[in-house]
């Protein structure tokens, strides 16, 4: 008996100490000051220039980026997302890290287009020349002439014109004999053709004169496609539409599945200088002229002959009537 007792009073002093430490513990818990739980201030996403960008440059994905800010700092109508400003025109200088605000931005025009070095010109189109209304920005399309040549000869006489556009294109002889001038005889004298010393030629563009076609303008990019006073494809910076259909409309109301392809009336294209000298040249003469589509990406130019009766009957056998003998000689 005495020796449970005193195995109860030493589990006693046992429970006793741990109480003590317990009540310590505590105690010192409730005289530690209580730390605040810290939140994170609430941020809100702009877009700021990536890079220095120069004033009147369209923006791409790569000149703009996105950063979290204190909305307290934002000003009103700061971009807040890339797809806000990328395809539009900076009015002003931007540095990096600088926050981009939509009144500063405007719409590209032609301008921005333009490559440096190039000139903006216009080529009226009707719907063959157009294609028909499928002509999209960034095609590259070349210009072929077609036009009847006249050929005048000038030879050292008076001087004396000699009309040559029975000739055509063929080789011609080495001079030609012709009456002498106020001679009051039938005697004639030889005078010589072009090559020769004392000869030159005239060319002009009528309807009598021998039909000729040539590309003459290659690899112009279509800036835009006008049609009245519409612009048919989207302006440089935007996406443009897309047909939803390729098949031809069936009937004069489109269906949600069809898509109308509308008149071209103009083309906006890009040209270096002395293509846009040759382009006013053509239509200042009013000639006809036949626009062609390059694939895309083909920027290699062409080296072609061009065509006139004489080379279709050379190369290609264009049939020609025969020769027809005429009974008796000279009288």
């Amino acid at each position: 008996m005495r020796r449970a007792g005193r195995l109860y009073l030493l589990a006693g002093f046992v429970l006793a100490a741990v109480a003590v430490v317990l009540g310590i513990i505590a105690l010192q818990r409730q005289r530690e000051p209580v730390m605040p739980t810290q939140t994170a201030p609430p941020t809100t996403q702009v877009v700021v220039a990536a890079r220095d960008v120069r004033a009147g440059s369209v923006l791409t994905s790569e000149d703009v980026t996105v950063v979290e800010t204190d909305p307290a700092s934002v000003a009103p109508g700061t971009a807040r997302q890339p797809d806000q400003v990328v395809g539009l025109v900076v009015a002003g200088d931007l540095v990096a890290g600088q926050r981009i605000l939509l009144a500063n931005l405007v719409l590209p025009s032609v301008s921005n287009a333009v490559q440096p070095g190039k000139r903006a010109v216009a080529i009226p189109v009707d719907r063959i020349n157009g294609l028909g209304g499928l002509l999209q920005p960034n095609d590259s399309i070349d210009l072929i002439y077609a036009g009847r040549l006249d050929l005048v000869r000038i030879l050292p006489t008076e001087p004396l014109e000699l009309a040559d556009s029975a000739q055509g294109f063929s080789p011609p002889p080495e001079s030609v004999e012709l009456p002498e001038p106020d001679s009051g005889s039938s005697q004639s004298r030889r005078y010589p053709y072009p090559g020769e010393p004392g000869s030159r030629v005239v060319i002009s563009d009528t309807g009598e004169g021998q039909p000729v076609t040539k590309i003459i303008v290659q690899n112009l990019r279509i800036l835009q496609v006008i049609a009245g006073t519409s612009v048919v494809a989207s302006p440089p910076g935007q996406a443009r539409p897309e047909l939803t259909s390729t098949e031809p409309t069936r009937s004069s109301t489109p269906t949600a599945n069809e898509a109308t392809l509308p008149p071209v009336d103009l083309l906006i294209v890009e040209a270096d200088p002395e293509q846009a000298e040759l382009i006013s040249f053509l239509l200042d003469q009013n000639v006809r002229y036949q626009v062609i589509l390059r694939a895309r990406g083909d920027t290699q130019p062409v080296q072609t002959d061009g065509v006139t009766y004489d080379r279709l009957v050379e190369r290609y056998g264009l049939p020609v009537p025969g020769t027809v003998v005429v009974n008796g000689g000279p009288r």
